[in-house]
């Protein structure tokens, strides 16, 4: 699977994948993680209305999805700024934005962008965090990522 230039595969685990992001422009080095958070629902369970499929991705409601992430940034210390339903690279994705402040370990306040998208039937959870002054550049690389993700057939 290609990666996004200055991305590396820190360690793959049957939970996830995580991924360390050089920055060479003097930003501190972010960080990725990609994970699976659901399977789709199979043909036979009844659909939702065409009003509540609007606000869900894979057959998961945008609100189960956004509560992960709040539950991710109490233990955190950190808040949700923001959340949108976006296309990316043909996807529906739903993007939840929230933030750390700056403490010993990370020196600045974090950004976190959380990315739930739908592929072969599973949702995904890309996630990544960096520094404030790198976020847009981490968030560019994270939605190439998105566009060219493919996971692997295990059956291969």
């Amino acid at each position: 699977m290609p990666l996004p230039d200055n991305w590396s595969a820190a360690s793959v685990t049957p939970l996830g994948s995580s991924f360390q992001i050089g920055q060479s422009n003097g930003y501190p080095g972010a960080q990725a993680s990609l994970a699976v958070v659901a399977l789709s629902p199979s043909a036979n369970v009844v659909q939702p209305l065409p009003s509540e499929q609007r606000k869900m991705v894979g057959g998961v409601a945008f609100t189960d999805l956004r509560h992960t992430v709040i539950d991710k940034m109490i233990d955190a210390g950190g808040w949700v700024v923001n959340d949108r339903q976006r296309e990316i690279g043909g996807r529906k994705v739903f993007e939840v934005i929230a933030q750390t402040p700056a403490n010993t370990d990370t020196k600045s306040d974090q950004v976190w962008n959380f990315y739930f998208t739908e592929v072969d039937g599973r949702v995904y959870s890309l996630t990544t965090r960096s520094a404030v002054a790198a976020n847009n550049k981490v968030a560019a690389d994270a939605e190439q990522f998105i566009t060219t993700f493919r996971p692997v057939d295990p059956k291969r």
